[in-house]
């Protein structure tokens, strides 16, 4: 090898092994005091958020079930149908809105929507609900941020964290 071929290796060795040893990057020992306060200010914005969720369903007069996952449901007109599986193709009407009342989408513009219940393609919020209805029911959800479009959005009409109203009737399964 010649020199510069040497010195070119050496200089990068170098750079290597200094980036490497960053004292402003984050140790993983530190990783767990970064850590901490996010994870505690998320559940603090959740905690608000849902305190927000239930003062508007409060306002709205809804008497809402809420799951789990904090899913708030209530079918307003039962159907007589059968209940949907995972795996099935569920066919809806649908309107969706912000809490504002800002509708983003609708099955009168938009066209009914059919997707694969737990397919992953959609809101888990609506894929969740869908599950708890039966063909004919018309129902009402509020899916909190984390169970919508989360921080993202969807890049379009829906914000980033927002809680979506869905007004939901299952028209057919198959």
């Amino acid at each position: 090898m010649n020199l510069p071929k040497i010195i070119l290796v050496a200089i990068c060795f170098f750079w290597v092994v200094a980036c490497g040893n960053d004292p402003n990057k984050p140790s993983s020992q530190s990783q767990p005091k970064l850590r901490e306060p996010l994870i505690n200010a998320n559940k603090a914005r959740l905690k608000m958020e849902d305190l927000k969720i239930n003062k508007y369903a409060e306002r709205q007069n809804w008497d809402m079930e809420v799951t789990g996952t904090g899913l708030r449901y209530m079918v307003y007109e039962k159907g007589d149908g059968p209940q949907p599986t995972s795996g099935q193709t569920a066919i809806i009407n649908y309107e969706v809105s912000l809490m504002d009342g800002t509708v983003c989408y609708s099955s009168d513009t938009e066209g009914t929507r059919g997707f694969e219940i737990g397919k992953a393609e959609l809101e888990k919020g609506l894929d969740e609900g869908i599950l708890l209805l039966k063909v004919g029911d018309k129902s009402k959800f509020i899916l909190p941020s984390h169970l919508a479009h989360g921080l993202a959005g969807d890049g379009q009409k829906i914000p980033s964290h927002a809680v979506l109203i869905y007004d939901v009737t299952l028209i057919d399964i198959k």
